[in-house]
Formats: C-alpha cells, sequence, structure tokens
C-alpha cells in the first residue's frame, strides 16, 4: 500500500515539473518571439517621426521590419538603402521638399534619425495621395507610384483597395510585401496595444 501512494506521489511530482517546464519554456518563448522578432529597436526615433507624419509608429515598425529587418547597414540589389531602404533619388526629392538635412549623401542616408525622418515623410505622401489608403501606399512604397497608378487606371487594383489577402497585384513581390507589412503591423498591434 506504501508503495502504491508513493508511485502516485512520484507520478503527480513529475506532472508538477513537467507543467512548469511547460510554462517557462511558453513564456520564454513569448519574449523571445516578441523581443527578437518583433523589436521595438530605434522606436524613440520611430515613434517621433511617425507622430510627426500622422502614421502609426507599429505599421512603420513593420514596414522597417520588411524592407531591412532593422539593419542600419543594409543596402538592397536596387540600391535603397538603410533602416526604411530609401532610394538615393526618394532621398534627393523628400529633402528638398523639406530640408531635412543640407545635403543626402552616402553616409548620412543610413543614420537611423534621417532616415526613419525620410522614410516616414515619403511614406506620408503616399497615404495622402492615395487618399489614406495604406493598402496602396504599401504597395507603392514597394513597386512605386507609377507601377500603383498604372494597375488603378488599367482596372488590375481598385482605388480602394482593401484587401492585402486577395489582391490582384500583379508583381508578386509587391503582393507579399503588402502582406507581410499588414501581418507584421498586425502582429506589432497585438503585442504591444
Amino acid at each position: 500500500m506504501i508503495l502504491k501512494n508513493n508511485n502516485k506521489g512520484m507520478i503527480l511530482t513529475k506532472f508538477i515539473i513537467l507543467f512548469v517546464i511547460l510554462i517557462i519554456i511558453v513564456i520564454s518563448g513569448f519574449y523571445i518571439f516578441k523581443y527578437y522578432f518583433y523589436p521595438l529597436k530605434h522606436f524613440d526615433i520611430v515613434q517621433r517621426e511617425a507622430k510627426n507624419n500622422n502614421i502609426d509608429p507599429y505599421l512603420v515598425l513593420s514596414i522597417i521590419k520588411c524592407e531591412s529587418n532593422f539593419n542600419k547597414h543594409a543596402t538592397s540589389a536596387k540600391n535603397a538603402r538603410g533602416l526604411m531602404q530609401i532610394m538615393d533619388t526618394t532621398a534627393q526629392d523628400v529633402n528638398n521638399q523639406t530640408n531635412l538635412v543640407e545635403e543626402i549623401n552616402n553616409s548620412n542616408i543610413y543614420d537611423e534619425e534621417i532616415n526613419i525622418a525620410l522614410g516616414c515623410k515619403y511614406f506620408a505622401s503616399l497615404i495622402k495621395k492615395y487618399n489614406g489608403n495604406y493598402y496602396l501606399a504599401i504597395c507603392a512604397y514597394n513597386a512605386g507610384m507609377g507601377n500603383v497608378d498604372s494597375w488603378i487606371e488599367d482596372g488590375i487594383i481598385d482605388e480602394n483597395l482593401d484587401d492585402h489577402v486577395n489582391s490582384n497585384i500583379p508583381i508578386s513581390e509587391t503582393r507579399n510585401y503588402l502582406n507581410r507589412v499588414i501581418n507584421s503591423y498586425k502582429i506589432y498591434k497585438w503585442l504591444y496595444k
């Protein structure tokens, strides 16, 4: 009889230990997911520039995550640079309108403050151009305004695009980019709001 009670006690103890270990794994996994995969890197700059441009800072973080994965030294094959992957011509155009810095050059375009400020100003101009439609603005951020304008003109996508999953965006890179940004945005809002 003592042996049976001892076995039940051992089983219960093992169950409790396994349950505690499982809880620790789940909690640590959540924190790793949150802080490693969806970090708030450069959040002070992102918050300030997002507020200055009337954009949700979590949407800006989502763009940065999809563009450079928070690598401030990132340079694309098309020579887009920095956290928000700004093209030189776009950086020059935005800077000419805003006088953010005296001159855009190869080193300061990688600066977090300048890059995020330029990226937010540019993204805000796209949101305005597309009458507040974030989906179209995100597509234009990736594929360019010319492509998005022609897709709308040709009836390929609707000027009131409101679906990021079942859209008719003809460039798969842009379609995937839109999905990634929106999904990241949803996760950021879930994790931090």
